[in-house]
């Protein structure tokens, strides 16, 4: 199979193989400097048409070689009647780092969101909790 590529190459005229090797550095350029992360946003409940009660940016910097893991907690006040409708935790980084509610929710007073980052990546994650 390389053989065949090889050949092909060397029986090209100069033009020809020029105008290759300028398509393969611009296929390298776009494979290694472009970064395609995953990223994982959290969407619990509804936002429509319901009152933001809480908004936060959660950043920590970066472990080397490390997954750091990071909890925020959110309890509405004992004054207000309400439960939490929706929860919206949105990476900022798009590094790959998860957001999981633990305790409470919707349905509930309070919540605990677990943050966990990739590793060797920072957490920064924007928080929206509605009532």
């Amino acid at each position: 199979m390389a053989y065949v590529f090889i050949l092909k190459f060397i029986t090209k005229t100069k033009t020809e193989r020029s105008s290759f090797i300028m398509r393969a550095i611009i296929l390298l350029f776009l494979i290694f400097f472009f970064d395609f992360r995953e990223c994982s946003h959290t969407f619990v409940g509804t936002s429509v048409m319901r009152p933001l009660v809480y908004k936060t940016n959660a950043t920590y910097s970066a472990l080397t070689f490390r997954k750091r893991i990071e909890f925020m907690n959110y309890t509405i006040p004992k004054s207000g009647n309400s439960v939490i409708q929706g929860i919206l935790a949105y990476d900022r980084t798009r590094s790959g780092a998860t957001a999981n509610v633990t305790e409470g929710g919707i349905g509930y007073n309070k919540v605990k969101i677990r943050m966990k980052s990739d590793r060797g990546n920072e957490i920064n994650y924007e928080i929206y909790i509605y009532a």
